[in-house]
């Protein structure tokens, strides 16, 4: 008789996405074992279990778990070179240009001197961002002056050394009130929305977002399967705008730990029960 597959599930809390997916393992068969940031946990005990599943929210903690998970010779999913790009949107601006994935032109500062004469570069509007930021903390839309001024000293009142540089300057894409969120699960784009925002020209779903199920289509699919080129098998959340100037779309950015316990009951795609599926598939 076939010993079960282990699973280990690294999360911050169980949240309502979390808790599926362990309902899903559990129903393929699975023993899961969950650790939060709260357990107590030995490197070298990861090496007893066939795969492990990083759910973590903070971004360091999840590339932290990955880098020891896959050196203990555990795969991670979502691999740690995948959270090190997700976790760094300068890097990913970097490499999808260098990929020809379409992105809005963009800038990595390193100094904040660096910031002059990037207004007239940009059109007089940009919006710039943290790097490993996530729910849109931190992005900031600059369109005059006087309101680089503004960020620059409310910026560099707490930042005397530059700890918290690089920031991404992107251009500001003119996407009327919606972008749009894709899963991906393994290789495939599994669920497309809008997140529409009549009063915010933020659309994160945290902020208030609307949430409008959004058929998969060919440009959607094809700009799905480059980034996966980019970042190998996974679960991601592929932020795209359309950029209603030019009719096509850009990738805003890629996210390694989408959430879903809201956008799935409308779209109706059970997310947890596909990452569950994809993990048990995924054991070498």
């Amino acid at each position: 008789m076939e010993s079960k597959p282990s699973v280990l599930l690294f999360v911050t809390k169980i949240r309502e996405e979390e808790k599926r997916i362990v309902e899903f393992l559990q129903h393929e068969g699975a023993d899961v074992e969950i650790i939060s940031e709260q357990s107590s946990w030995n490197v070298q005990d990861v090496k007893h279990y066939d795969i492990a599943l990083v759910r973590c929210l903070s971004q360091s903690t999840a590339l932290a778990r990955a880098r020891y998970i896959e050196a203990a010779g555990v795969k991670a999913i979502n691999s740690r070179h995948a959270i090190e790009i997700c976790t760094d949107k300068g890097l990913q601006s970097v490499l999808f240009s260098r990929h020809e994935i379409p992105v809005p032109a963009w800038r990595v500062v390193h100094h904040y001197r660096d910031l002059d004469g990037l207004l007239t570069q940009f059109g007089n509007r940009f919006v710039i961002k943290p790097v490993n930021a996530s729910w849109g903390r931190g992005v900031t839309l600059i369109d005059s002056p006087a309101s680089l001024a503004v960020w620059l000293a409310a910026r560099e009142s707490v930042d005397l050394k530059g700890q918290h540089l690089p920031v991404l300057v992107q251009e500001y894409i003119e996407k009327d009130n919606f972008d749009i969120r894709v899963v991906i699960v393994g290789d495939q784009p599994v669920a497309a929305i809008k997140r529409v925002s009549e009063d915010n020209w933020k659309t994160n779903t945290h902020l208030g977002a609307d949430i409008i199920p959004l058929a998969i289509d060919d440009d959607i699919t094809r700009l799905s399967h480059a980034v996966i080129q980019v970042l190998g098998e996974g679960v991601y959340g592929l932020d795209l705008m359309f950029n209603t100037r030019t009719g096509q779309y850009v990738v805003c950015e890629v996210n390694q730990n989408p959430e879903f316990a809201k956008s799935w009951k409308i779209h109706q795609v059970d997310i947890a029960a596909l990452i569950a599926r994809y993990t048990i598939n995924s054991i070498e």
